[in-house]
């Protein structure tokens, strides 16, 4: 009971989030003159940036995401990220035909090939333990297990820009950017970890200029916003 409170109040104030980023006041802020002046271009210059899905729930194999981290393994780099997930359900409650009526994860590879060691508490949430995210390559990696994993380690969320969601269908479609540094390292199970850490010294210059010139619309998942 507590955590599905606590769940459903994280929830409540991600959508309010959401409905700022998505209103039109911000659409047209980010749709103003992008002309960029010595001084910003001089930010830019500092770090990479990637602006893109990261793939969680479906395979990566178009968008880069996997050359970006490794060209820029222990790096601070920029990220601009839109990411779906599933929502949290407990496995005791995963039989229940109503439960699983609501959701497509039963029929989706990634899950089921995927997801089966991480623990139910773990479902939808960006930061956690060492097990991470599956960040699946192409359909053969996901045939078999998806060799490599994504975690984030966010020590405070007001300092990463921009935290809204979407969600419908049990699934969150979750827009972030920042700064993070990236490492790489190899679990017991052999698969590759990427872990994004969350950088708070990144000067507040350097943040507008690439929050002003490094970020996009992302296309909104579709999302069934009646099925929740």
């Amino acid at each position: 009971m507590l955590r599905d409170a606590s769940h459903s109040f994280h929830l409540c104030l991600l959508s309010l989030c959401a409905l700022a980023f998505l209103s039109p006041n911000f659409a047209n802020a980010a749709d103003a003159a992008r002309t960029t002046t010595a001084e910003e271009q001089t930010e830019l210059d500092k770090y990479p940036a990637y602006s893109g899905p990261l793939n969680v729930i479906e395979a990566n194999a178009d968008n880069g995401i996997h050359a970006f981290l490794d060209e820029n393994i222990g790096k601070t780099v920029y990220l601009d990220l839109s990411i779906v997930r599933y929502e949290p359900i407990d496995r005791a409650s995963l039989d229940r035909p109503e439960v699983r009526a609501a959701t497509d994860r039963f029929e989706n590879p990634v899950f089921t090939k995927c997801w089966a060691e991480i623990n139910d508490n773990q479902y939808g949430i960006l930061n956690f333990g060492e097990s991470g995210y599956p960040l699946p390559r192409d359909v053969a990696d996901i045939e078999a297990g998806c060799t490599d994993r994504v975690r984030f380690d966010l020590e405070l969320i007001e300092s990463v820009s921009a935290f809204p969601v979407a969600w419908g269908d049990n699934k969150v479609q979750i827009f972030l950017r920042g700064f993070f540094a990236i490492s790489r390292s190899e679990q017991e199970s052999g698969k590759t970890l990427y872990t994004l850490s969350e950088q708070q010294n990144v000067p507040a210059a350097t943040r507008l200029a690439f929050d002003k010139h490094k970020t996009t619309r992302h296309e909104q998942a579709n999302l069934n916003l009646h099925n929740n």
